[in-house]
C-alpha cells in the first residue's frame, strides 16, 4: 500500500498543474486497511506519506487493500467503488470531491494506442 501512496505523492509532485488544487495547510487523507492505516498530508507547500498518524484527518477511506488498488491505477473511480458497497469514507461532500479529484488526476497513466 504505501507504494501505492509513494507513487500518489510522486504524481502530486510531477504534474505541476495540480497545485493549484492544493490548499495551502495541509488536507489529510487517510487510508485505513484491515488492521493497517496510512496516511497522506496534501498541499501547495509540498506532498508528503506520513509516518505520524496523530494528526486529525480530513477525511478517511476504510476498505480492503486489494479493494483500494483500482484506485491508484485509474481503474476505478472513488464514488464507484463508494456505490457499489467496496469502500467506506468519512469525512464531509467537499473533501469527498475534492480526494476524488486528486485520485483521478494523478492516476498512473497508461499510452493508449490510437486508430486512425
Amino acid at each position: 500500500m504505501r507504494i501505492y501512496l509513494e507513487g500518489l505523492v510522486d504524481q502530486c509532485h510531477s504534474r505541476y498543474h495540480l497545485q493549484l488544487l492544493f490548499p495551502d495547510n495541509p488536507f489529510i487523507l487517510y487510508f485505513e486497511c484491515e488492521n493497517d492505516a496510512y496516511g497522506v498530508s496534501i498541499s501547495s507547500k509540498g506532498c508528503t506519506v506520513l509516518n505520524d498518524l496523530s494528526e486529525e484527518p480530513h477525511f478517511v477511506i476504510e476498505g480492503l487493500e486489494g479493494e483500494m488498488t483500482p484506485l491508484f491505477t485509474g481503474e476505478e473511480r472513488l464514488s464507484q467503488l463508494i456505490e457499489e458497497g467496496v469502500l467506506e469514507i468519512r469525512g464531509g461532500y467537499r473533501p469527498l470531491l475534492f480526494v476524488e479529484s486528486v485520485l483521478w488526476l494523478t492516476k498512473s497513466r497508461s499510452k493508449e494506442h490510437i486508430v486512425v
